[in-house]
C-alpha cells in the first residue's frame, strides 16, 4: 500500500535537498510522534548513498516499537539539476517494506515543492500501518513548514549562544546575560526555542548563584506556553527578570539585521 503526500517549504530548494540528508533533521520532523536511536551508539550525521544504518524506534519518544534499517541512496538526475530524490529502502523485523522517496524540486511560486511517497508492506499489519503513515508523514510535512519559518531565527540563536558560551569562559557575565537576552528576543515566536532561552538564563542564574534572577526565570518558563498560546507575546522582551513579563520592547536594529540576512541564506 502507498502513501504520497507534498508540500510548498517556504525555503530554496538547495537549502531543502542539504537539510534531507541529515539525521538531526529526520530527528525534528519526526519528533514527537517518532524517536530514532541509533543501535549500539553509532550515532550517524548524515544519509550517504549507500548507507545503513540501524535505529531503535521509540513510538511518542518513550514506547519501544522495535528497531529498522535505514537504507539511503542519493538519486539526481543527469543533464539537469532538479529534482533530487532521496530514497530509504527500510525494513524491519515488522515491516518487510518501508520504500521512502523524498523529491525535492523548486516550486512554481517559488521556494520548493517536497514530496513523500512510501510503500509499505507488513502481512496482515499492512493496513494499520498504512494507516501511521498517513498521520505519520502529514505531521512530518507540517514540522517541516514550521522548521522553515523558524531556520532564520534557529540560525541567529545558535551564533548568540556561541557568542554567550564565550563570555562565559571569559568570565564576562553581563556580556553573557546580553546574549542570553537576544537568544530570548529571536525565540520568543517558537515555543521550544522560548523555553529553552528561559532554562538557560535559569542554569546561568542557578550557576551564579543569582536567586532573584533564579525565581524570575521559574515564573517566565510557566508563563511562556500560556503566551503562547494566547498569541500575546510582548515582541522584543529581553526576558530578565529586571523587566516585566508583558513588556514589549524595540528589537536592535542589528539583531533585526541579523534575521534579514539569515532570511536571504535560506
Amino acid at each position: 500500500m502507498k502513501v504520497s503526500r507534498s508540500t510548498h517549504i517556504a525555503l530554496k530548494p538547495e537549502t531543502v535537498w542539504a537539510e534531507v540528508q541529515t539525521a538531526g533533521l529526520l530527528q525534528h520532523i519526526a519528533w514527537p510522534l517518532v524517536r530514532f536511536i541509533p543501535v549500539d551508539d553509532a550515532a550517524f550525521e548524515s544519509f550517504q548513498p549507500g548507507g545503513r544504518y540501524q535505529v531503535k524506534l521509540r513510538l511518542f519518544g518513550i514506547i519501544p516499537f522495535g528497531t529498522q534499517w535505514i537504507v539511503s541512496s542519493l538519486h539526481e538526475p543527469k543533464g539537469t539539476q532538479w529534482p533530487k530524490r532521496l530514497r530509504d529502502d527500510g525494513y524491519s523485523a515488522l515491516i518487510s517494506k518501508w520504500d521512502h522517496w523524498i523529491t525535492v524540486a523548486p516550486d512554481k511560486d517559488g521556494g520548493t515543492r517536497y514530496s513523500d511517497e512510501v510503500e509499505v508492506s507488513a502481512g496482515v499489519l499492512t493496513p494499520f500501518i498504512w494507516a501511521f503513515a498517513q498521520i505519520f508523514y502529514w505531521h512530518r510535512q507540517r514540522r517541516w513548514r514550521g522548521l522553515a519559518k523558524s531556520l532564520a531565527s534557529r540560525r541567529v540563536i545558535a551564533a548568540e549562544m556561541a557568542a554567550y558560551r564565550s563570555a562565559v569562559e571569559a568570565g564576562d557575565d553581563d556580556r553573557a546575560w546580553h546574549h542570553l537576552e537576544r537568544v530570548h528576543i529571536v525565540s520568543q515566536p517558537y515555543l521550544g526555542p522560548h523555553l529553552a532561552s528561559h532554562g538557560a538564563m535559569l542554569g546561568f542564574a542557578i550557576r551564579r548563584r543569582y536567586w532573584n534572577e533564579v525565581l524570575g526565570q521559574m515564573v517566565r518558563i510557566i508563563l511562556a506556553p500560556l503566551g503562547s498560546l494566547t498569541g500575546r507575546l510582548p515582541v522584543g522582551n529581553t526576558g530578565r527578570s529586571n523587566v516585566s513579563a508583558f513588556a514589549p520592547m524595540p528589537i536592535p536594529a542589528d539583531l533585526a539585521q541579523e534575521l534579514r540576512e539569515q532570511d536571504k541564506i535560506a
